[in-house]
This record gives C-alpha cells, sequence and structure tokens, in this order.
C-alpha cells in the first residue's frame, strides 16, 4: 500500500472511533457533571446507555448553561437531551416538555407542524432544541449526572482561575475555560473528585506504595499487605451483598443477575419479564433464585440455627403433650364396667 492509501485508512479509522469519542466537564464545585457521546443511536437506546454509565440524559431547561455550553462547543451535529412531551400529546408548536414528573417552558425552540407521535428533544451545537420523532438516530446523547459520578478520569473542571489557585493534588493542565487534573506513575485519579489522586495495582499482585528503606508500606483499598507486595481480596469468597452472582474485581467486586432478572442499586436483582422473549419454562432453573436466595456464609448459619430451634421447639411439644395426656388419665380413673371385665380376665 503506497503512502496515499496509508492516509486515507488512518484517516477512515480516525473517523471511525471518533464516532465514540466522549467528552465530559464538571462545574467548579464539582456539583454538576455532563458528558457528551458520539454515537448514532434514538432516544430510547440513549436513555439505556446514559443510565447504565450512572446518568441520566440531560433535562437542564436552560441548556446553554455552562458545563453544557462548554460540551457543545465547536460539536456538528444534534444530541438527545431529557426532554420529550407528554404521553399522548401533540405538541401544536407549544415548548411545554416533560422533565421526569416537571414541565418547561422552552424558548430557544424549533419545531413544525407534525403528525402525532411520540416526541423527544435534541440540541445542536448551535443550542437549538429540535422536536423530532423519539425513533430517530441521531449524532448523539447528552448524559448528566447531579451528584458529580458520572466524570471519571479525564475531566475540564471549569474554573476561570484555573491553576492559580492550586486545586489539583499533583499535576495540572491549564485549559482555555478552566483546568484538567492528572496523576503520577501509579495513581490515578479519583472517583468522586477528580483533583484528587490515589494509589492503585492495575493487577491482581502489584508492589506496595513504601518509604525509603521500607519502614513504613500501603496499599490500595481492596487489597492486602504481603510483605512488600498487595495482593487483591477476593470479596466474592466471603460476605458480600450481591443478591444473585458477585464476579470478583481487581481491587473490587461487581454484582450481576441471573435472565430474566436485571440489577437494582447496583446489588439486588427485580425480575423483568421483556427478558423471558415468550419463552415458556416448564421447570424452574438457577435463573429464578429471588432476592431472598442464599448468597453469604452468614445466611446459611442463619437458616441452621432456626431449623435446630424449630426441631428443639417440636421435640419439647411432644414432651408437653405426652405429659397432658399421663395427667388426665390420673385424673379420670377407667369406668366401672372395664374395671369389671379387667378383673374377670
Amino acid at each position: 500500500m503506497d503512502s496515499y492509501g496509508q492516509t486515507i485508512l488512518a484517516i477512515v479509522l480516525i473517523s471511525s472511533c471518533a464516532r465514540l469519542v466522549h467528552s465530559c466537564a464538571c462545574s467548579s464545585n464539582l456539583k454538576y457533571c455532563a458528558d457528551i457521546y458520539q454515537k448514532p443511536v434514538d432516544f430510547k437506546t440513549a436513555q439505556e446507555n446514559c443510565r447504565e454509565r450512572g446518568g441520566q440524559l440531560s433535562i437542564h431547561s436552560n441548556i446553554s448553561d455552562e458545563v453544557a455550553g462548554f460540551l457543545l462547543d465547536n460539536m456538528i451535529g444534534h444530541f438527545w437531551i431529557g426532554l420529550h412531551l407528554p404521553r399522548d400529546q401533540c405538541s401544536r408548536n407549544m415548548s411545554t416538555l416533560r422533565e421526569g414528573e416537571r414541565t418547561t417552558e422552552l424558548t430557544n425552540w424549533e419545531s413544525a407542524e407534525t403528525p402525532c407521535v411520540p416526541r423527544c428533544v435534541s440540541v445542536s451545537g448551535d443550542r437549538k432544541l429540535t422536536e423530532r420523532p423519539c425513533t430517530d438516530k441521531l449524532d448523539g446523547f447528552l448524559c448528566e449526572d447531579p451528584e458529580g459520578d458520572l466524570c471519571k478520569g479525564n475531566v475540564v473542571i471549569l474554573d476561570n482561575a484555573r491553576c492559580l489557585l492550586g486545586h489539583c493534588e499533583h499535576k495540572c493542565t491549564p485549559m482555555k475555560t478552566g483546568y484538567r487534573c492528572s496523576c503520577y506513575e501509579r495513581f490515578r485519579p479519583n472517583a468522586r473528585d477528580p483533583r484528587r489522586c490515589d494509589f492503585y495495582c492495575s493487577t491482581s499482585v502489584c508492589k506496595a506504595l513504601c518509604m525509603r528503606g521500607g519502614a513504613a508500606c500501603w496499599c490500595p483499598t481492596g487489597f492486602v499487605r504481603s510483605e512488600q507486595n498487595c495482593e487483591d481480596i477476593d470479596e466474592c469468597s466471603s460476605n458480600h451483598d450481591c443478591a444473585h452472582m458477585c464476579i470478583n474485581t481487581i481491587g473490587s467486586y461487581k454484582c450481576a443477575c441471573y435472565e430474566p432478572f436485571v440489577s437494582v442499586n447496583g446489588t439486588a436483582c427485580t425480575f423483568n419479564p421483556s427478558l423471558l422473549n415468550d419463552q415458556v419454562f416448564t421447570t424452574l432453573s438457577p435463573n429464578f433464585i429471588a432476592r431472598g436466595a442464599l448468597s453469604t456464609p452468614g445466611e446459611y448459619v442463619g437458616l441452621i440455627i432456626f431449623l435446630v430451634l424449630a426441631i428443639f421447639a417440636v421435640l419439647a411439644l411432644v414432651y408437653y403433650l405426652r405429659g397432658r395426656k399421663a395427667t388426665v388419665q390420673e385424673c379420670n380413673p377407667p369406668d366401672y364396667n372395664e374395671f369389671q371385665g379387667s378383673v374377670s380376665k
């Protein structure tokens, strides 16, 4: 392949990868973070993808707020946000939209006379809000997280002071509208606060972080020290709070559910009939383990104690009934005819 062909191939590969690129930004106090994903999806898929990442589609009525405005700068295309019309209603060129259980009045609005079908809202790089069918596949979606957990690692923090106030624990890179923090080798940004850095291990066994001479050593959370090394703790072999399955990961663990159950709150599992796909189950299978299924050694011990107590209770009841029968017989002697018959024999 000549150099021209290699250049074209590189451009194609870069363009295809760019479709999956996303950027993330947080407010200066880290109370609000948002992420923009460049991925062609419809509204429902955008909602699901955003929830899987721990966020929700952006529902801010003022889409030109600081964080969303930063993400949309120089962007080309249309991106789903969390606004949609109330069910069974048509817009009729009105700007009243649903944000979960609330309604919002919008002004920067584009709409046209269209048939009454499920309608959702997108935003473009020039901040224009457009009403369109929810089944349309757009260029991506804007995902937000008011708790600040959505953005991890590569985050731009919007602050006009930039690096002047020394917010970053390790390294600070000034940006046009804020700054970005980074960490030294063997450290990574804190999941809750990207300005802080945490020591971590990328494998199940790694070298501990020690002072000169080895007088004191530290291991990351989820690891236990073994001389000069750190070894991963297998949380799944001890007590955990997973309802169905526990999957050990480096430094932590995660929970999973059998089909047709889906994860709730990261640990519990709830039945989802839509995953049955019209299948008929004639016998119960391990897939139908309920939330109360035994999953920890503590629960097994509790069951054994309950069974032992139940057996003792049954034995005590039998002993009591036998004693009661003997007492009744002593207080009520046999009938005279029965007595005569026994004597004649």
